[in-house]
């Protein structure tokens, strides 16, 4: 305990790093448990953040990465986010690049850069600061209706034509006119991003192209019956395209070749995209229903009847999905929240909803529009912030113009586009998120999480809490299979690692101290066995001293660490 009350003792508390995980004064049943700490630092990411149990040795926490980098989230359009977030309607601030009409694309943020392509304002896509809504940079690229992706350091966009852009600079890299803005947000995944351009000709037809993420060179092209309004989804080598007056498709990812079609929704689907979780597809169509569909076969597993048909009757919302339960708005009356197993009604609520929704910390986001059908008692368009568990709302901000983009949620900070001129940041400042394993001793614990600043303590908490006995609280973490061969190693070590789903990957090199040697990763992958090669250089190729190293592997919330031995 001499330790921890040093560190108590010299340190001068701030209200701007809090541990929400073991909750103070807490029991638990087992050993394994997780930490989780929340840190402000004037919109400055902590050098280091540690913690310490019982007085014992510092460990290092890592940054858990909430990145927004494409419409919904994520590949699987899921919505949801593992960052903190606001919780009432402070303003952090707004930016003037939207317009007064159809200012349907949802902000994208990554490495605390936000990209937003305006669509009616002035076709222009925009670069700004996270924390302070500053412009970095932008291009004129034409018509954009929806998101842009971004990976690797390259955005994506589509709008007069399919643009690769520099994601750091703006500077194009290449552009290819197949595609447009009828496309949807590009999916990017393994080398190839996939996108599309629907025409009517004298009847809907979409032609959609797989490119390669380099070049932009065509792999392979098709045409299919309907318009690609919505977003594609890529999952297990499959593009799953949801079209406007046509089917539901899944593709073969790498040929383009029809897998299977479903037809069940009459008038197909218009801006519901698919959301894709446990091989089902959820999804809204024009008919007003909504469905589970196996994505394997294509066969409908449920649906439910949501609102009726007709021109503000559709579900254009694409589903939020956590924790078992879909959250979306139909464009009649009403919200929903729906038992994601069987499509029942867990509870509903008035609002009139042409986005989708976002979800972060319990709260579930979603823009408003003025009431069409005047069925409740509201006109003016809102931002709006409920209790994923009730439905209750938490808070509000009424706005003067419509909204039809769908939030997005990073590091503690709620964005969306408002058809007044303006983009919207809700929160009062960047929230950074770290998380790590933790095995606690049965009996009274004490945790201390500091971070540093060069090197000096600037900010602790400490909580106590009881473990009454051994036992798996929360799984540690040996799901992803992290292993180095040979370990030790003289000249390079292969890495292997198994993902259960898709999802951002990072892997990284650390030295005892704490600090990022080498990033070996940091993607989008797929599910399955992947590997990676670590020659003992440094990230800038530098070779490093002989000594021990550790692997730290990140994925869909999930930790590993490994120990490495390089020999000289």
């Amino acid at each position: 305990m001499v330790f921890g009350t040093i560190i108590a003792a010299i340190l001068i508390f701030a209200t701007n790093l809090t541990i929400t995980e073991p909750i103070d004064g807490e029991t638990y049943n087992g050993d394994w448990l997780t930490v989780r700490a929340i840190v402000e630092n004037e919109n400055e990411m902590a050098d280091s953040v540690h913690y310490s149990l019982n007085g014992q040795p510092v460990v290092q926490i890592p940054r858990l990465n909430t990145d927004w980098y494409t419409y919904m989230q994520n590949d699987l359009h899921h919505g949801f986010s593992e960052s903190p977030a606001p919780t009432d309607n402070t303003i952090l601030w707004t930016a003037p690049v939207t317009g007064t009409t159809h200012e349907f694309p949802t902000p994208v943020i990554i490495e605390g850069i936000v990209y937003y392509p305006s669509n009616d304002g002035t076709d222009s896509l925009y670069a700004l600061d996270a924390a302070t809504g500053e412009l970095i940079w932008k291009y004129r690229t034409g018509y954009t209706d929806d998101a842009v992706t971004v990976k690797n350091g390259y955005l994506y966009t589509a709008s007069d034509s399919l643009w690769c852009l520099n994601a750091l600079t703006g500077e194009r890299i290449w552009a290819n006119g197949d595609a447009d803005c009828t496309g949807s947000t590009p999916a990017v995944i393994d080398g190839s991003v996939y996108c599309g351009r629907a025409v009517y000709n004298p009847q809907f037809i979409s032609y959609v192209y797989c490119f390669d993420t380099a070049t932009g060179a065509e792999i392979w092209a098709d045409t299919l019956s309907g318009s690609t309004a919505s977003c594609m989804t890529v999952w297990n080598s499959m593009v799953l395209i949801p079209t406007s007056m046509g089917p539901l498709y899944a593709l073969e990812a790498n040929t383009g070749s029809i897998i299977w079609e479903n037809t069940d929704a009459y008038e197909g689907y218009w801006d519901s995209s698919p959301t894709i979780v446990d091989s089902l597809i959820y999804i809204s169509g024009s008919d007003g229903k909504t469905r589970a569909i196996d994505a394997i076969t294509g066969i409908t597993v449920w649906e439910v009847h949501i609102a009726n048909p007709g021109p503000h009757g559709s579900i254009t919302a694409t589903p939020a999905y956590h924790d078992g339960r879909l959250y979306f708005g139909d464009e009649i009356d009403t919200f929903h929240c729906l038992d994601a197993s069987n499509g029942t009604t867990v509870w509903s609520v008035p609002g009139w909803q042409h986005g989708s929704s976002g979800i972060a910390d319990g709260i579930v986001f979603y823009g408003e529009n003025y009431n069409y059908g005047k069925t409740f008692n509201r006109d003016d368009p809102r931002v709006v912030a409920l209790d994923c568990d009730t439905g209750e709302e938490i808070w509000s901000y009424e706005t003067i113009g419509n909204i039809f983009s769908s939030p997005a949620i990073t590091d503690g900070v709620v964005y969306i586009a408002v058809m007044d001129w303006n983009l919207y940041a809700f929160g009062t400042g960047l929230k950074y998120t770290y998380l790590d394993d933790l095995f606690a001793e049965v009996g009274s614990n004490e945790l201390i999480v500091t971070f540093f600043d060069e090197g000096v303590p600037v900010a602790a908490d400490t909580i106590n809490f009881t473990v009454t006995e051994t036992g798996i609280n929360l799984e540690p973490t040996h799901r992803l299979s992290l292993c180095a061969n040979p370990n030790p190693f003289h000249s390079s070590a292969l890495i292997t690692f198994e993902l259960s789903e898709s999802g951002f990957t990072s892997i990284e090199v650390y030295d005892l101290s704490g600090r990022i040697v080498s990033t070996l990763e940091s993607t989008e992958l797929m599910a399955g066995i992947h590997s990676v090669q670590w020659n003992g250089r440094s990230q800038n190729g530098e070779p490093v001293s002989a000594g021990l190293y550790f692997c730290r592997i990140q994925s869909g919330g999930i930790t590993e660490t490994a120990g490495l031995c390089l020999l000289r």
